[in-house]
């Protein structure tokens, strides 16, 4: 059963949400003041908070509703100084300080099968829409709050208030949220990624070109943080995880022999692009 959130602080969440309502989701309850709103297995809840600092919705609600989350959406603006149009999907959790919600060094169970396919779907989407030139559609690395303990992601407008209004693009994000449960790309191999920067390039055009989907994405600055425990915190909130995948070249033969030591622990294989199939 999956549980859709929409933040009343947030423009793009707002725009995403009107577009999901129009596609036969029905208002049956309310939660803290806010509508929840239901669809066969699914929930929408509305929240009047910010939602990277609203810990815990899966367990606060699901007591609520006497539901047992399966996976958490968040439908949400993204913000970047560069104002570049784009359609993201990323993990959740910090690897450091909790500077925007969540808790220090602590991860969010992955959804790395969801995501990959939200990536792919909205691509397809895009293009059918006539936005697919308008918008850059990629990954982000893991990164912010709020705290769960259910498998979650984040799917995103970039990067101002007049994206974050485009009734375009939320129309393909709310389609993609909608069609990603009933979508079946097989048993995937799934992938830890480390390196990189914070939109990931090199990831999304792994995800593009070849089947595989993926988990928690380590950045370069956050490497710093990387260390046996917190690698082994990535590896168990990475569902289904198979292989480690470098960004070659943003991360040191140093860096890359302590991850592989660690990774060999877990029964892990280090793999390269060549290694899986083409999609």
């Amino acid at each position: 059963m999956r549980l859709i959130v929409s933040s009343t602080h947030d423009e793009a969440s707002q725009n995403i949400l009107s577009q999901l309502l129009d596609r036969g989701w029905k208002e049956y309850e309310e939660w803290r003041g806010e509508p929840i709103y239901k669809k066969d297995d699914d929930r929408i809840a509305v929240i009047d908070e910010r939602h990277i600092y609203f810990d815990d919705i899966d367990s606060r609600l699901g007591s609520h509703l006497d539901i047992d989350f399966d996976q958490v959406v968040y439908i949400s603006k993204h913000s970047s100084e560069a104002g570049v149009n784009s359609l993201t999907v990323h993990p959740v959790g910090n690897f450091g300080e909790a500077k925007y919600g969540g808790k220090d060094g602590k991860l969010v169970p992955a959804s790395p099968r969801e995501m990959t396919s939200a990536f792919r779907i909205l691509r397809e989407t895009a293009e059918h829409h006539g936005i697919a030139d308008d918008y850059d559609i990629s990954f982000e690395a893991t990164h912010h709050g709020p705290y769960l303990e259910t498998p979650t992601y984040y799917i995103e407008i970039g990067s101002d208030l007049a994206s974050w209004k485009d009734e375009d693009a939320a129309k393909v994000i709310a389609e993609t949220v909608v069609e990603v449960e009933g979508r079946d790309e097989g048993d995937n191999p799934v992938a830890l990624c480390i390196g990189g920067g914070h939109y990931t390039p090199r990831f999304t055009s792994l995800a593009k070109t070849r089947k595989v989907d993926l988990g928690h994405i380590v950045p370069g600055w956050a490497m710093k943080y990387l260390n046996k425990n917190s690698f082994a915190e990535a590896v168990e909130k990475t569902p289904d995880i198979d292989h480690i995948y470098f960004d070659r070249s943003s991360t040191s033969g140093k860096e890359r022999a302590r991850v592989e030591e660690w990774a060999s622990e877990f029964d892990l294989e280090v793999i390269r692009s060549k290694d899986l199939k083409k999609r």
